[in-house]
Formats: C-alpha cells, structure tokens, sequence
C-alpha cells in the first residue's frame, strides 16, 4: 500500500529545513507555497553567535552553529553553490559597560569560540567610529538566502514535490487529513507571518514584525568584516553591501518607508566614517514570539495537523536543527523541548 504524503504548506527557511529533512529519511511529501516569501528571501541571513545586551552566547548556539554548518555543506553539495559563508563581526562598544562585559567573557572557556581576546588594534581600529573600543566576534557568517531559497525551488519543482499556489484554509479538512480532497499523512504549517491567519493555530501568540534593509555602494567599507552597532553591513558583491535591520511591531505592509531608510542612514553614519550611497530598499515580515521561542507542536485536539514557525531574526542559524527535532517529533514521537513545544500555550485555548 503506498504511503501517504506529508504535507508542508510553506516554502521558506523552515519549509525548506523540514523538506531537507523528510527527503533525507525518504518520507514521502509535497510542498505548497504561494511564491511571495517576503521574509526568508529577504532576509540577510546573518548568523551571530552572541547577543550583545549583556554579552552572552546566542541560545543553544552552541548545537546549532555546527548543525547549520553542515546543513549547508550539505546543501552545497546537492545544489552546487556556496551558501554559508564565514565572516567575523567587528562589533563597536556601544558604552563602557558593554566593553567590561567583552573583558570579562573572553577568557572564559565557553566564550573563547566565538570572542576574540582584545588588543591594542581593537581599540583603535578607525573601520568604525570608536569611542569604546571594538571586539571581533569569531564563528559568525552570512547565508546567501536568495540564493538557497532559490535553488530549493529548483528542486523541489524538479523533484515535482512542489505546488505554486496560495493556500485557502477552506480547502483543508483536518478532520479527514485532506487538502483539496487529496489525503495526506500529516499537515504541517510552516507559514512565516502569514500564520496569524490560520484558523486552527490563531491562539498562538505569533507577531508579524516588519524589518526593512538598504543596499548600498562604497569603495571605503571592509568587506572582510560584518560592522555592528545598531545596524549591521554585510558584502553582497563588488563594493555593495546590505544594511540592516528595523524592526516594526504597527505596520503589516511590505512597502518600503522613507522612515526606516532615514534611520538605516543615520545609524551607518554613526557606525562607519566611511562615505556610501544608498542603491536599493526592500522589506520584509519576519514571524516572530513575544517568549523569543519558536512555534512548534501538534495541534492539542486534532492529531494530524503541526506547527513549525515563529523562527524570528535567528532562522538561519536555527533552522536546521529545529526542523531535524521536529522531524524526530512527528515521525518517531521525540518529545519536543519544552521551550519551543506549543503546549506552553495550551492554556490559551480554554
């Protein structure tokens, strides 16, 4: 008797992942997607193993940066192009505080990976206006986004797993596990931000938070480092870089604002020295939790519909891992950590 498909209604970072994945462990599926991704294709895919605040790893970095490493190694060899690329961040001390908090966690084991000891060039490193000096966050890097999601289009169209069309919620029947008439195993909403709108998950607290970026030209910026401080640059090709990010929580368009490009600006003014002009803008609609965990989980009454969303401004890097864990969820019944299962909100639905 032939197996039933899974279904993965979404094709972005964490569709893709979750594809991977299932194509891996030769799980029968098929992928459905509108083809307006507006928040992995456009974001920069900048992978940063510290959180600046208080100067402390990323969460569960530690698992996920080798993880997505090979992830994408992996990628590179089934698709042919390079989509991980190892980049340091020069990260310029936003006040004294954050300087002694970098001295006090460069010489503690755990933190060695990823921050470089000071010297005296940090100090007075002139790519950025430094007034507190500047560290270099080592084991960071950038994923070619539009690239990778690009080519997984490619192979999922070839592979004929894929179907280009907008969901419509009325076309699924999760009692009988069907889309459209056709039964499917399993039913997994990998959705991004539109998953405010899905009626079976609509009590999760998922934010659709708005973040633009700007492309601009120069001949001064390093392209050998990432710059941080309030804003990011990152090198996309000869002399161009992308600029990022704002975050907005009250606009649920994807136009572009003369708002966000004016604070790009003004933070890349007060980063760098060095002179730009600006050549493009875009925005995007990240998914976001207000808890900073991702959505993942079954559905508490109907046994054959998933969740896996919510993966914010650390997709990239987180992705990969979630989505074997979610893989171990659905078909072998792993349980999930409890930090990303969505029965901390079951609650919500009494």
């Amino acid at each position: 008797m032939e197996q039933k498909k899974i279904l993965l209604i979404g094709a972005g970072i964490a569709g893709v992942a979750l594809a991977r994945h299932l194509y891996h462990r030769n799980i029968p599926f098929e992928v459905v997607d509108a083809g307006t991704n507006y928040s992995s294709r456009i974001a920069a895919g900048l992978i940063n193993p510290m959180v600046f605040r208080r100067m402390a790893k990323s969460w569960r970095v530690d698992e996920f940066l080798p993880y997505a490493k090979k992830f994408y190694s992996d990628a590179t060899i089934d698709w042919g192009q390079t989509y991980f690329h190892p980049i340091p961040i020069r990260r310029a001390f936003a006040h004294q505080q954050e300087l002694d908090f970098w001295v006090k966690k460069q010489d503690i084991e755990e933190y060695q990976t990823y921050l470089k000891p000071l010297d005296q060039s940090d100090y007075k490193n002139t790519s950025v206006i430094n007034t507190y000096g500047t560290g270099e966050v080592l084991n960071a890097a950038y994923i070619s986004t539009k690239q990778l999601l690009k080519d997984a289009f490619t192979w999922l169209e070839q592979t004929k797993r894929l179907r280009i069309e907008k969901i419509q919620y009325s076309d699924i029947d999760p009692a009988n596990g069907t889309y459209k008439g056709e039964p499917f195993a399993k039913i997994i909403f990998c959705e991004g931000y539109h998953g405010l709108e899905n009626p079976w998950f609509n009590y999760l607290p998922l934010q659709a938070t708005k973040g633009e970026t700007i492309t601009i030209r120069s001949e001064e910026i390093s392209r050998t480092e990432s710059l941080n401080r309030k804003c990011f640059t990152l090198p996309v090709r000869e002399n161009k870089y992308r600029v990022g990010a704002t975050y907005a929580w009250d606009d649920p368009s994807l136009h572009t604002t003369e708002e966000a490009r004016a604070e790009l600006i003004g933070h890349l003014q007060n980063l760098t020295p060095c002179t730009f002009e600006v050549t493009d803008q875009e925005a995007g609609i990240r998914p976001t939790v207000l808890d900073r965990r991702p959505l993942m989980g079954k559905h508490p009454n109907i046994h054959n519909i998933y969740i896996f969303n919510g993966l914010g401004t650390k997709g990239y890097l987180m992705a990969p891992l979630l989505a074997k864990e979610m893989t171990d969820f659905i078909l072998e019944d792993i349980p999930l950590n409890k930090e990303l299962d969505i029965q901390r909100y079951y609650k919500r639905m009494k």
